[in-house]
């Protein structure tokens, strides 16, 4: 069923239909939150298979909360006044997406071995929304409200994102190679849309990003967060950086050793109250770049890799200026993260 080629074409595109159903179910004491999607999407391959395309036609994502306590509603509607990503985090939305991506490498698809350096860039533009608000413009009647259009009851969601990473790893010979990464993204609300849905957001550290710090530690900018448990909802942001140098060296068996440096962040567009120093600054954002370095073993099976990284904090931007540059490691849980995971980072 896909409708963009000829007979004669389809065999060079080698074109696929993708449907897709999805749904998540969260009980918690205080909440029970489902999440529900479906998703028509196109992919293809160009230029003798050097370049894969996917068209997101329509991709739907209501997210409800059928259920709340009180006292956790109530908690929320005092916290929200002053962190208005708070409430909007625990209200039902609605997100109706197009999107399309191109993937662009030399490696052959059909080769689990490659023969040669290797290249590899993916770039992703998505669009959220503007469908839902060119109707709800031309069938009111008044000005947009406060809160924004909504459908069936629930405001949606309207925002513009782009992803690109690119990655290019030097193969010395078969049980040495370094690769080199920069990824980044940035995503912006407008319309119907105050801030981004918490899900669409961006986040730091982890086993993909800055390996110093745990997942959703670090950021945005040299923001602060005051309490590890509750504030973790904060360190999230609209744009990110990531930059990796990482050397990989097979031992025995399938077993590899790597070492890396890691360095990036993440930024809020314009400042919120809730989340002070994050945003995003041409004259300074150089200076709130976090810097890892660390090791790592790898079990290489070919068709799947198993990863143990522990990475160590270089330079933290999150602390005063006398002592960004990490020198002393008396505090290893401080100052170190230990990561599992499936796949090479990048």
């Amino acid at each position: 069923i896909f409708p963009f080629a000829k007979n004669k074409q389809r065999q060079k595109l080698r074109p696929t239909t993708e449907l897709t159903l999805n749904g998540n179910y969260q009980r918690r004491p205080e909440f029970v939150r489902v999440i529900a999607g479906a998703g028509w999407a196109y992919n293809w391959y160009s230029n003798r298979n050097r370049f894969k395309h996917k068209l997101d036609l329509v991709d739907i994502s209501y997210i409800y909360l059928p259920k709340v306590t009180d006292e956790f509603r109530n908690n929320i509607n005092v916290l929200s006044v002053d962190n208005p990503l708070l409430r909007y985090s625990y209200d039902d939305h609605f997100i109706m997406r197009m999107a399309y991506a191109v993937y662009l490498s030399n490696l052959n698809p059909e080769s689990i071995k490659p023969s040669g350096n290797i290249y590899t860039f993916r770039m992703v533009n998505e669009v959220a929304g503007n469908l839902l608000y060119g109707i709800s413009n031309a069938m009111s009647s008044s000005p947009r409200p406060e809160d924004g259009y909504s459908i069936f009851g629930i405001r949606y969601a309207q925002y513009y994102k782009c992803d690109m990473d690119y990655t290019y790893t030097f193969l010395f010979n078969e049980k040495n190679s370094l690769s080199l990464h920069i990824g980044a993204g940035v995503a912006v609300p407008y319309g119907n849309s105050e801030m981004l849905p918490f899900e669409k957001r961006y986040f730091s550290g982890g086993a993909n990003s800055v390996r110093g710090w745990s997942v959703r530690s670090l950021g945005p900018g040299s923001y602060q967060r005051k309490d590890p448990v509750s504030d973790f909802m904060n360190q999230c942001g609209d744009i990110r950086l990531d930059l990796n140098v990482e050397y990989r060296s097979k031992l025995i068996w399938k077993l590899e050793l790597a070492a890396f440096i890691d360095a990036g962040n993440i930024w809020t567009i314009k400042e919120y109250e809730t989340q002070p120093g994050g945003a995003f600054k041409i004259n300074k954002f150089y200076k709130e770049l976090a810097l890892a370095y660390g090791l790592g073993l790898r079990l290489d099976f070919d068709f799947f890799v198993l990863r143990l990284d522990l990475g160590m904090k270089a330079y933290n931007p999150l602390v005063s200026d006398k002592s960004k540059w990490v020198i002393s490691y008396q505090n290893f849980n401080r100052d170190a993260a230990l990561h599992f995971a499936v796949g090479y980072p990048f």
